[in-house]
């Protein structure tokens, strides 16, 4: 049975569950109790989530919302998008140095309510762009939900509810089937 780590921030953790229960008897799922929030914040998380669980053969990771948030106010992204690029490249470069041979997908970062999307779509650009040169696999979860997060929102703009979240595992099995 393989290993599958799930990382991201709290969108993650709405939908780890149903990843958990369609890959059951398959794979062992497992991602931190904790919300990763930014790119460099899991990257530097990493070093501790990690002595809490097997070594993964395959990483689902999806981090951006928050390296868009301007949550002071002062008119930049928290993460400018080098600083993302950077972070989300150093990822990949720690993930294959502890676990040769490891399979990471990137999921992309899902819209927020019916909000605009220009920035979503940038840093989302910029994980393609990080996948194609490091041959990833990308998850498309911008595109699954780009005209659905306001019907299976849970009220917030920014969360889904149990049917969107069930929605989003079963893509995100789709894609770590292709490791399986």
């Amino acid at each position: 049975m393989k290993n599958v780590l799930l990382l991201g921030d709290s969108r993650r953790m709405g939908y780890e569950p149903f990843v958990r229960k369609l890959l059951e008897g398959r794979a062992a799922v497992y991602g931190p109790a904790e919300n990763g929030r930014w790119a460099g914040y899991t990257l530097n998380s990493l070093r501790f989530w990690l002595n809490d669980f097997p070594a993964p053969d395959i990483v689902h990771w999806s981090c951006g919302l928050w390296d868009l948030g301007d949550d002071y106010h002062i008119g930049r992204p928290f993460s400018l998008p080098e600083e993302y690029e950077s972070a989300v490249e150093r990822t990949v470069i720690v993930l294959r140095k502890l676990f040769p041979g490891v399979k990471i997908i990137f999921g992309t970062t899902m819209p927020v309510g019916d909000g605009d999307v220009t920035g979503i779509r940038n840093y989302n650009g910029i994980m393609a762009k990080v996948a194609e040169k490091e041959g990833i696999l990308v998850d498309d979860l911008f595109a699954l939900m780009h005209d659905k997060m306001v019907p299976y929102d849970r009220g917030d703009g920014l969360h889904l509810n149990d049917e969107g979240n069930a929605l989003v595992a079963a893509q995100v099995v789709s894609a770590i089937e292709e490791y399986l």
